[in-house]
């Protein structure tokens, strides 16, 4: 996990070594930081997800604050921290308090903003910080998502998809470029749509996650065809959506894909006598 492969952004003192085990050195940007910490974080945050799970965010956000408060009074790892207040988010979000959730997600973010590219980073370490901030900027962009901020949106998703690249993760890239893409699609903004469903369709590729993304994928570019008067191309596309959709299991998907071949069946070029 992040929290569980983030190291020491400067070396531990010798009386700061007496309470790291060597198991978690690497845990602490200065490691002052008890053995005890890291799993009682963790542990904090699974009882949290749970609780949103119950339905009960009132739970989830007392915990995840009391978690933030211990995570500032040890100095936990960015990684460690920025995880709380994900989870935090997600909890505002879940109780309709987006300004609130938009906050936890700007404080995670601007506790790993000073290590942001430290010279000497290791690579994984590297990888770890940009994909907590890649996260995290995905969580806003989603919340700017929900309040009709396209724009926003756009702007915080094509952030988070930089961090991807250096994370090194093509299935995330490709996810958020369908997010991007959706977001176009509700404003009416087909065509620059196409331009994410391009990438998506790049990035989405080759990977254990393919099936999932690109069902989604040409179910957006079957949209945007659609909505550009390609019926015989949104049809192709819808074709490509329905298989992925079947071997992932997105139902959603299949069903929506299944609606449009029905209804559009007329158009199709594909000779029917030739299957008798």
């Amino acid at each position: 996990t992040v929290a569980a492969r983030s190291r020491a952004f400067s070396p531990p003192t010798p009386r700061a070594r007496r309470h790291v085990s060597t198991s978690i050195a690497h845990l602490g940007p200065v490691s002052y930081l008890p053995r005890q910490v890291p799993a009682l974080v963790m542990r904090s945050v699974e009882n949290a997800r749970s609780a949103l799970d119950d339905g009960d965010f009132e739970r989830a956000i007392k915990m995840m604050n009391s978690t933030d408060q211990l995570c500032s009074k040890v100095v936990a790892p960015p990684t460690v921290h920025g995880l709380a207040m994900r989870v935090l988010s997600d909890a505002y979000v879940k109780k309709g308090e987006l300004e609130s959730a938009k906050a936890a997600l700007e404080k995670g973010l601007a506790l790993c903003k000073p290590h942001d590219g430290r010279a000497g980073m290791p690579p994984f370490m590297r990888a770890d910080l940009n994909g907590r901030m890649g996260d995290l900027l995905m969580a806003l962009g989603e919340i700017h998502r929900t309040e009709g901020d396209a724009k926003g949106a756009c702007r915080r998703m094509r952030q988070a998809i930089e961090r991807f690249h250096v994370l090194g993760q093509n299935e995330f890239v490709a996810a958020t470029h369908n997010r991007i893409a959706l977001t176009l699609i509700e404003q009416g903004k087909h065509k620059l749509a196409m331009d994410e469903i391009t990438e998506a369709e790049k990035m989405g590729a080759g990977n254990e996650h393919e099936a999932a993304i690109l069902s989604t994928t040409f179910s957006y570019k079957g949209k945007c065809l659609e909505a550009g008067g390609d019926v015989t191309g949104a049809r192709e596309a819808f074709t490509k959506a329905l298989s992925y959709g079947m071997a992932c299991g997105n139902e959603g998907v299949v069903q929506e894909a299944e609606a449009f071949l029905g209804q559009t069946q007329d158009q199709s070029t594909i000779d029917q006598d030739a299957f008798l």
